[in-house]
């Protein structure tokens, strides 16, 4: 058996997780470059996670074919809360709409779920989305409890929703309680909460695969909803340039910090005291670290230990990442 305790740790490329969707496509193949499943809607492809039932794969150099969890209590490099890694990080293909649903929080999971999920906030960085593509993002103000039941026996909830028509590189924050839908035609990635937990409210009539409608959850959806959530509006983000690239700060929250880089020449990467993700959008890049390189493509996800010690980017070709953290606590 390899002696892992040996093992210089290095960017660590993992292998994604394909899940089956009734309104999946085939996107995350063309836009991509994923290597998907054939004749089979693929709606999620799941970058990196830790979790009971799936566990990301490392694909590349000495831990390759370990689980990111192996690695991490061989070699101590992930701060896991308990049993719980903080971060689920996703490719999301909408060929079509996905239910309206809505996320509890934290404290809500803990009093009424029998699991050890938590609650779920998350992000959105649109990669694609085809003309007139929109998601639904919060509701219309006036609108509370009541008015959503009615809404639901008359037919008519999607008079309730506020409608935002989105673009390539628009961004979102979806906070615990806030009702949403991706819409249709469109491509994101999703940073979240390690949570699975969903509230779906409407599913607009839909059957799954043995002709059923899906389950709602409507008196736990109605739970959950934060009715002050009326102000729709996309993150703007924060941009610095430093020579040719350029960073752009999109969110911080307790649950996670996300930038955008825009990577056109070497730059180095600051050591951190905590692991981050890089996301590939667009491009191709190098990682330089103390030990080596890896080469990252279009449609990776990396996780880069805290370990590391900084390191730098050289891109082969302009690049486009995004660039997720988790907020040590003070």
């Amino acid at each position: 058996m390899k002696n892992t305790k040996n093992i210089s740790l290095y960017p660590l490329i993992l292998k994604p997780i394909f899940k089956e969707k009734p309104w999946g496509g085939r996107r995350l193949e063309t836009l991509l470059g994923k290597n998907l499943p054939p004749d089979v809607p693929i709606g999620e492809s799941w970058e990196l996670t830790i979790r009971h039932e799936e566990k990301s794969i490392i694909a590349n150099g000495p831990l390759a074919g370990k689980t990111l969890l192996e690695a991490g209590e061989l070699c101590g490099i992930l701060p896991v809360e308990g049993d719980r890694f903080p971060l689920l990080i996703k490719f999301v293909d909408a060929q079509d709409t996905l239910s309206v649903q809505v996320h509890p929080d934290d404290k809500y999971v803990s009093l009424h779920e029998d699991t050890a999920d938590s609650g779920k906030t998350e992000m959105w960085y649109i990669l694609h989305a085809e003309p007139g593509s929109g998601i639904i993002f919060g509701l219309k103000e006036g609108v509370f409890r009541e008015e959503i039941r009615k809404a639901l026996e008359e037919k008519t909830l999607k008079e309730c929703f506020n409608e935002v028509m989105v673009k390539e590189g628009d961004v979102f924050f979806i906070p615990a309680g806030m009702v949403h839908a991706i819409g249709r035609g469109i491509v994101l990635a999703e940073i979240q909460q390690n949570s699975d937990i969903t509230y779906r409210l409407y599913d607009w009539e839909r059957l799954d695969s043995q002709g059923k409608p899906r389950d709602l959850h409507v008196e736990k959806a109605l739970d959950v909803i934060d009715f002050s959530f009326t102000d729709a509006k996309k993150l703007e983000g924060v941009s610095t340039a430093e020579g040719r690239n350029k960073k752009t700060v999109l969110k911080k929250c307790p649950h996670f910090a996300v930038e955008l880089l825009e990577i056109n020449e070497e730059t180095l990467q600051k050591a951190s005291d905590n692991f981050s993700v890089l996301s590939m959008l667009e491009g191709r890049s190098t990682i330089q670290w103390g030990a080596g390189e890896v080469n990252i493509v279009k449609g990776e996800t990396v996780f880069l230990p805290a370990c590391l010690a900084g390191y730098r980017l050289l891109p082969d070709i302009p690049s486009r990442m995004l660039k997720t953290s988790v907020p040590l606590s003070p």
